[in-house]
């Protein structure tokens, strides 16, 4: 079971589709709203329900630091193993750039607040680079085995 968050534009939602696709995941992604709701209505009964299903489960979540920290401890505590996507920030603001959907100052915005919320140093994710070293999403069957490499699964 993997909790996938991170900084804007490094694939979350996209590796979760991949894991799902390529390797049989159960893909949960918390920015559906009904996900999110269901999230934010009992997240213990959520995560109960997610590690009931006796599945290999990926979550992906874009994650506000100073917001979601103790359903990310919960997450953490029923056994999900919790991954932080960062690396290549140009890399990064290029592929949010891409989803035409918000403004710039979004990604700035968030960026600043992970970094001002020391999150990733205070509560200590495994970090995985999404990029390889030209700036490129890595293919999902190397970001799986970097994973792997991290965790005993």
């Amino acid at each position: 079971m993997l909790l996938i968050t991170g900084i804007p534009g490094t694939g979350k939602t996209c590796y979760g589709n991949k894991f799902a696709r390529r390797f049989g995941f159960v893909h949960v992604d918390v920015e559906d709203h009904q996900t999110l709701n269901g999230l934010a209505y009992d997240p213990a009964q959520f995560i109960a329900e997610l590690t009931a299903q006796r599945r290999s489960v990926v979550v992906t979540w874009r994650f506000f630091p100073d917001e979601d920290i103790a359903a990310v401890l919960q997450f953490r505590n029923a056994g999900f193993k919790w991954i932080w996507f960062d690396g290549n920030r140009p890399a990064a603001l290029r592929e949010f750039q891409k989803r035409g959907t918000v403004q710039d100052e979004l990604f700035h915005a968030q960026i600043d607040r992970v970094e001002n919320s020391k999150i990733v140093e205070r509560l200590r994710p495994t970090i995985i680079n999404s990029f390889d070293q030209e700036g490129k999403f890595k293919p999902a069957d190397r970001l799986l085995r970097e994973i792997k490499r991290s965790f005993t699964f």
